[in-house]
């Protein structure tokens, strides 16, 4: 006996490539097996399923295939409410935070410059990155797709885009963040929220040219790093508002 998937939307370009193209997607049942099982097996992460119909009614990732059945997986709504509780997702998060794990590592500094919480280490492997999520739950954007299998991760994305601008403007439609951003306001290199420091303060750092004109500065608490608004800042500023 055999249960029959549907896959909705994106999800079909996640398909492993033998599966793409049939619909449905017969699979025969011969062991007691998940949903989120099955799912993956056919090539799609869990974090990418925003509903799951069982013969038109939701069900849980635990629900188990049975012969005859008809399953319809649904990609998850734009923009995502990571906030809000779902079938899915019963446990919300408490508020925006990511983390980047290096095969889209040079999107962690583009939200960072956005003023997103973004954890990225450029050390860290998969362990240490479920080990963090572990800790604090938050968004993993990444581009393994086998990463977004494992069960610790509860709320990610596979990032389709290439570039790293093409993908901080993925990040912003798919959670419908543009109101929420603080240009800036995060050091580039840890993340760490920026502080104003007086001028008089910092000037045996600074260069003559910017001392004569530059007045407004911040700085970063935890690498001391200096920052202030450059003709550099203006283009990525112009970059970010681009979106």
């Amino acid at each position: 006996m055999n249960a029959f998937f549907h896959f909705h939307g994106d999800l079909t370009n996640l398909l492993r490539r033998r599966w793409r193209g049939a619909t449905p997607i017969i699979q025969p049942v011969t062991r007691s097996a998940s949903i989120k099982d099955v799912i993956e097996s056919f090539g799609v992460p869990h974090t990418e399923v925003g509903e799951i119909l069982c013969d038109g009614l939701p069900v849980q990732f635990s629900r188990l295939v049975a012969a005859g059945r008809r399953f319809d997986i649904l990609p998850i709504p734009v923009p995502w409410e990571v906030t809000q509780p779902t079938l899915l997702h019963p446990h919300p998060l408490q508020g925006l935070g990511f983390v980047v794990d290096i095969n889209a590592g040079r999107l962690a500094r583009y939200l960072r410059m956005a003023g997103f919480d973004t954890l990225y280490d450029s050390t860290w492997d998969d362990a240490k990155i479920l080990q963090v999520l572990q800790l604090e739950p938050r968004i993993l954007l990444t581009r393994s797709l086998d990463l977004l299998k494992r069960k610790e991760v509860v709320y990610g994305r596979y990032i389709r885009a290439e570039s790293p601008v093409a993908q901080m403007r993925e990040v912003f439609d798919v959670f419908g963040v543009t109101e929420l951003l603080r240009a800036f306001s995060r050091c580039l290199q840890c993340n760490t929220v920026l502080e104003p420091v007086p001028k008089q303060d910092i000037l045996p750092r600074l260069e003559p040219l910017t001392i004569r004109h530059v007045d407004a500065f911040s700085i970063c608490s935890r690498c001391d790093k200096i920052y202030w608004e450059g003709s550099h800042v203006a283009r990525m500023q112009r970059m970010l508002e681009g979106h």
